[in-house]
C-alpha cells in the first residue's frame, strides 16, 4: 500500500476524450502488432510507442485504450494455439533483455508484470477454488509474486505509466485485500488517471460476490460512478462497470436487471458514437437487450456479432438461445 500510496504522488490527471479521432484499428490487430515487434526485439520501437500512448491515450475501435492492447502484446507469447510453458519462457527471456537494453524504462517490467499475473491466472482456471489443485495455486501464487516484483521494481522508476494501477489491481484480487485497501487502490488509480475504464472494470470483478463482494455492490458502484461523472462518460462508465463481467448465467443475469437499463443502453450508444463499433461491444449490447427483454435491439446487436464471444456468453448455450429468440417474430 505505500508503493500504490507514492506512485502517482503529485501526478493528478483530468479527464478528457483523448483522440479526437475515431478510431480505426481493432484491439486485436493493435495487440497482434505489439506482439510481432516484441518478439523482432524492436524495442526503440516499442519505447516509442509507449510513450506516445501515455501522452495521446489512443483508442482502439470500441473504446479500449491502445495503453493497455499494448502490454497485452507485448506480455503474450507468440504461439501456435495456446500459449505453452516454453512460449512464455521464451517471452520471459525477451522481455528480460529488453529490460537490460532500456534498465531505466518501465515498460518492459510492466509487460513481464502482465506476462507473469496472466499466465498465473490462466494455470488457476475458472474453477470455484475448491476445483483447484494444489499444485495450481502453487503456481499462482508464484506468477502473482514474481509480477508484484516486477510492478515493486517500476515503481522506483522515473516514468509512471496507468497500467501499474491496473496490473496492481490484479494483484489485490489474487492476493485477497481487504475493502478499504482495494477501494484506496481504485481511488489512486482514478486520481492518476480517471479515464481509464479498465479501473473501473478491475473494480467491479473485485466487488462480484464470488470474488469480495455482495450482491448489488457491482450495480450500487455503477450507480454511484454516473453521478460523481458527468456525461457522456458518466453513462459509458456505467456500461463498462456493468459489462465488466460475463452475465450469461441466470444469477448475473438477474443481478444486472437491477441495473437501469436506460442508462447502461444510453452509455453503450455514446461508446459507439465516439469511438466506433466493434465485434466485443455488439456481444455487450446483445447479451444487455436479451437481459431487459428489449427485443428489437438485441435482434439488431446479433446481426451485428461476427463471432460469440466467451468472455461474454461463456460456454453454454446461451448465446444461441437468445439469438434465436431475438429472431423470433
Amino acid at each position: 500500500m505505500q508503493s500504490v500510496r507514492d506512485y502517482g504522488r503529485g501526478h493528478q490527471s483530468l479527464l478528457s476524450p483523448g483522440s479526437t479521432e475515431k478510431p480505426d484499428e481493432t484491439s486485436e490487430a493493435y495487440s497482434d502488432r505489439i506482439k510481432k515487434l516484441t518478439t523482432q526485439e524492436e524495442f526503440a520501437q516499442l519505447e516509442k510507442i509507449a510513450r506516445q500512448n501515455r501522452t495521446e491515450k489512443g483508442r482502439v475501435l470500441g473504446g479500449g485504450w491502445k495503453i493497455y492492447d499494448f502490454y497485452e502484446g507485448a506480455g503474450t507469447p507468440e504461439s501456435t494455439g495456446m500459449p505453452k510453458a516454453a512460449d512464455y519462457a521464451r517471452r520471459v527471456a525477451t522481455l528480460k533483455k529488453w529490460i537490460a537494453a532500456y534498465p531505466e524504462s518501465a515498460v518492459p517490467r510492466l509487460s513481464l508484470a502482465f506476462l507473469y499475473t496472466e499466465q498465473a491466472w490462466k494455470i488457476r482456471g475458472s474453477d470455484y477454488a475448491d476445483k483447484v489443485s494444489d499444485s495450481q495455486w502453487e503456481q499462482f501464487a508464484d506468477g502473482n509474486a514474481q509480477g508484484k516484483v516486477m510492478l515493486l521494481e517500476a515503481a522506483t522508476l522515473t516514468d509512471k505509466d496507468p497500467m501499474w494501477y491496473a496490473l496492481m489491481q490484479r494483484i489485490a484480487l489474487s492476493d485477497g485485500w481487504d475493502r478499504p485497501q482495494a477501494r484506496a487502490l481504485f481511488d489512486q488509480a482514478v486520481t492518476f488517471e480517471p479515464g481509464f475504464y479498465n479501473y473501473y472494470r478491475n473494480y467491479a470483478v473485485y466487488l462480484l460476490p464470488q470474488w469480495y463482494g455482495d450482491s448489488g455492490d457491482v450495480v450500487a458502484f455503477a450507480e454511484e460512478t454516473a453521478k460523481r461523472v458527468a456525461e457522456p462518460d458518466g453513462s459509458i462508465f456505467y456500461y463498462q462497470i456493468l459489462t465488466a463481467h460475463g452475465y450469461w448465467d441466470n444469477e448475473s443475469v438477474m443481478a444486472l436487471q437491477r441495473a437501469y437499463y436506460p442508462k447502461l443502453r444510453q452509455g453503450y450508444l455514446n461508446n459507439t458514437r465516439l469511438y466506433g463499433y466493434s465485434n466485443l461491444t455488439a456481444n455487450r449490447i446483445a447479451l444487455l437487450a436479451c437481459a431487459f427483454s428489449d427485443k428489437e435491439p438485441a435482434r439488431d446487436a446479433f446481426a451485428s456479432v461476427t463471432t460469440k464471444d466467451k468472455s461474454i456468453w461463456g460456454g453454454g448455450p446461451g448465446f444461441e438461445q437468445y439469438r434465436a429468440w431475438a429472431n423470433t417474430p
